[in-house]
């Protein structure tokens, strides 16, 4: 990775064809699994939108340079494609053309942050000097608070639809995991010692959750499950912090002593 590739405007079109094969993939993949059992139209939007930022990390890390506009882009196309999947398939749940057009901005718009914080994860401008720094780094509290979010919502829903009679146990375990990923990636990722910045995104990441049950789905939550949640989300996004940072050290005595 060079400055010369983080300073390019040129829009890269073999990224936005692999955006757009990673998001179907990622997004139908989530998107199909789900419906059948989730007869809600917000879990499956929210699906949708989650896949939208898992590819868009995973085009923004991968590709060399900044390619946040080739993510964004594909998130567009593959929400089109999906939309007309969707009614190829005869989908039970039926999107207004209103609905239909903001769904493609938020597209868009969750794609552009999938990428962004794929593009931290790889390293930008910054990463020599936070590597000294012991400043407090929201940058990687707003990172992990992204992935964690979206983490969580696929791993819980995919697990629960999979295996239904254990939805309660598998609910957990998919919060536990999705936060320990993101933690670890985190950690692991971002220079210097970043413990403190995984732990906090945990704490925004189930926020973030609770406002989707509480406002969009219209579910309370019961006021002890938020706490647990904050708690669990803290301590499980400290722990893969810490295994990353761990495993980073350990990376980094390799190099030295190759």
């Amino acid at each position: 990775m060079t400055n010369n590739a983080h300073v390019e405007k040129k829009l890269h079109w073999k990224w936005v064809l692999l955006s757009v094969v990673a998001g179907l993939i990622i997004v139908g993949a989530s998107y199909f699994i789900v419906a059948p059992t989730f007869h809600s139209g917000e879990v499956q939007v929210l699906m949708m939108l989650g896949g939208c930022i898992v590819t868009g990390a995973v085009i923004g890390y991968f590709s060399p340079g900044i390619t946040i506009n080739e993510a964004s882009l594909g998130g567009a196309l593959v929400m089109v494609i999906m939309f007309i999947l969707r009614a190829v398939t005869n989908a039970e749940i039926h999107f207004t053309t209103s609905m239909t057009i903001l769904l493609l901005i938020l597209g868009i718009g969750f794609s552009w942050l999938g990428g962004w914080a794929g593009e931290k994860i790889q390293g930008d401008e910054t990463s020599a000097e936070e590597k000294h720094t012991k400043k407090f780094l929201w940058k990687w509290v707003v990172v992990g608070a992204i992935i964690g979010f979206a983490l969580n919502v696929l791993f819980v829903f995919i697990l629960s639809t999979l295996f239904p009679p254990h939805i309660y146990k598998l609910s957990t375990t998919g919060f536990i995991v999705s936060f320990v990923i993101m933690g670890f990636v985190v950690g692991y990722k971002s220079p210097g010692i970043t413990l403190s910045e995984p732990a906090v995104a945990g704490l925004f990441a189930v926020i973030l959750d609770w406002i989707f049950l509480r406002f969009i789905i219209t579910y309370r939550v019961p006021g002890k499950y938020i706490v647990i949640g904050l708690i669990m989300g803290f301590f499980v996004s400290l722990l893969g912090a810490w295994l990353g940072e761990l495993y980073q050290q350990s990376r980094q005595r390799e190099k030295v002593e190759v």
